[in-house]
């Protein structure tokens, strides 16, 4: 099952309305890929934030009454018992859009943000340490290489704890997952020549800083060209200090 069939079930299969064969499907792609995982996290993290929001009574009650006074003062009484089902509904509708405006325009910085909320949420481990395995190796298609795991950061403060092939957007990238001391910090690093399936990115990288930096939700992330590669870092550290250490990343093979 690809990430786009995937994504489709998402609201089935965290109502538990999914037959057992597509549930088993989804699981299973899910314990593959990292981005996919990340969003699924992030969907249900929203519904419990909803569900919460929505347990709290009616707070916005003399809101909304206000509100329909300004926008058809003769009709109160009828706008008053329809209140509580425009709330939800307007809600609902709300997060229906943030899902799928993610999952459309889902960029560099944001998925690999997806990669790095399911590697600290413990949805996604290392397949593998040291040199790539050859069943790893065969799903490059051309679009990625060995060298890609080679890279790490130089600083002694970072310790890696493996790699893994992941795919964003349908591009296979290596992810090194590590720790810059004791916080969790993600690396993920696409051949060049990928880099158009990111035009947003892209452009960034070839028209400012050598360096790119921002927030991706609640990470740091920062990302530059090595060689023939774009490197990506992304944590819940400062900018300075992500910045510091993606300066020091090289290939360990090199």
């Amino acid at each position: 099952m690809k990430c786009a069939e995937v994504r489709k079930f998402v609201r089935l299969y965290l109502d538990s309305e999914l037959d057992t064969a597509h549930s088993f499907e989804v699981e299973r792609h899910l314990e593959s890929c990292a981005e996919c995982a990340g969003l699924f996290e992030a969907e249900k993290a929203f519904d419990e934030r909803l569900g919460k929001f929505l347990r709290r009574g009616q707070p916005t009650r003399a809101l909304w009454e206000n509100v329909e006074s300004q926008i058809s003062p003769g009709r109160p009484a009828k706008l008053k018992a329809l209140w509580p089902v425009a709330l939800a509904a307007s809600l609902l509708i709300g997060a229906t859009i943030v899902f799928t405006a993610k999952s459309r325009s889902l960029d560099l910085a944001n998925a690999v943000e997806e990669c790095h909320s399911a590697y600290v949420h413990q949805l996604t481990t290392p397949e593998f340490s040291g040199p790539v395995p050859d069943k790893i190796a065969q799903q490059f298609g051309g679009q990625l290489d060995a060298a890609a795991f080679a890279y790490l950061p130089s600083r002694t403060t970072f310790s890696s704890s493996g790699a893994r092939l992941c795919h964003v957007e349908g591009v296979p990238v290596a992810l090194i997952l590590g720790h810059n001391g004791p916080t969790p910090v993600s690396m993920i690093v696409l051949k060049k020549s990928e880099l158009d399936h990111f035009p947003t990115m892209k452009q960034r990288l070839e028209s400012s800083d050598p360096i790119v930096c921002g927030r991706s939700g609640r990470y740091q992330f920062a990302a530059r060209f090595v060689d023939d590669h774009v490197i990506c870092l992304v944590g819940d550290t400062p900018r300075p200090v992500l910045e510091d250490l993606l300066k020091t990343v090289r290939r360990g093979d090199g």
